[in-house]
């Protein structure tokens, strides 16, 4: 139901094709549109607010803090540019929940992560956590109103493959596979760039764009950047995408996520799960 309103509030408030921004919208349609971004508004603070439980559950969220944790770790410390937030958190910390009481989706990577990025302040934070049933959902941070969002990713590494063989096919199932809960096509690949990052970590820019189909029957064109390494035999990253009409305006802040993104093969889950305790 959440996915549905936020899809419509989407579709609604940010019209991406030229025939709907040439179009004049009926009384009826500036009515939807309208409660559609007040619901938003008010599920978003939602998402906030949801209980976090398991190794994630007293994570950092300053600056100070976050570089006090990846210090302890044996990390480099981030250094956090003005209007941006520092994410750290982890994930495969315990089994994956099951989907039907008997399914588990498997997760490319065998050890628990470290995964932290920059994200622009303000936005709402998404955490892995434990129940019962095992640890779901996933890293990210989003602007729900907007649309803009960033979303770790991850799947396995071909055999005999490496960062830079990797091809536009399999990064097309790769952002496909973080878009799982959403009703979208003609995902297409437009570049990917090698870069070595100044702590010399390697890494691929992927410039993306795709369509959004929501459940209101309009579509809004979406464009991104993602960043992808490989830890754990695992090609691991950042996916972050917003409205094609905004896509200018964000490309710097985009890019600014996915250079700070790293992943980190935990070793001693023990031992942090001593230090979060």
């Amino acid at each position: 139901m959440l996915l549905s309103v936020t899809l419509l509030a989407l579709g609604l408030q940010l019209p991406t094709s030229p025939v709907l921004e040439s179009a004049h919208m009926g009384r009826r349609g500036a009515c939807t549109q309208a409660a559609a971004a007040l619901v938003a508004t008010a599920l978003a603070p939602l998402a906030a607010h949801a209980d976090v439980r398991g190794v994630n559950e007293n994570r950092p969220t300053n600056e100070k803090d976050c570089n006090a944790l990846l210090t302890r770790l044996g990390y480099a410390p981030m250094k956090v540019s003005g209007g941006f937030s520092p994410l750290v958190q982890f994930i495969g910390f315990d089994k994956p929940a099951n989907i039907d009481g008997f399914k588990a989706k498997e997760r490319a990577f065998q050890s628990p992560l470290l995964v932290r990025f920059l994200y622009p302040s303000g936005w709402l934070v998404e955490s892995p956590s434990v129940t019962e049933n095992g640890e779901a959902g996933n890293i990210g941070a989003n602007n729900y109103i907007k649309g803009d969002s960033a979303t770790f990713a991850a799947a396995p590494l071909p055999s005999g493959e490496k960062l830079t063989t990797l091809s536009k096919p399999f990064f097309q199932s790769w952002l496909s596979s973080q878009m799982t809960k959403d009703v979208f096509e003609d995902v297409k690949v437009k570049k990917i760039s090698t870069v070595t990052q100044p702590d010399g970590t390697e890494m691929l820019i992927i410039s993306f764009g795709y369509t959004l189909l929501t459940r209101a029957g309009f579509t809004v064109l979406r464009q991104g950047v993602a960043s992808a390494t490989i830890t754990d035999n695992a090609v691991v990253g950042i996916v972050t995408a917003t409205t094609a009409l905004r896509y200018k305006e964000l490309e710097s802040q985009l890019m600014t996520i996915c250079d700070s993104f790293r992943a980190y093969q935990v070793k001693d889950p023990s031992f942090v799960l001593g230090m979060t305790a």
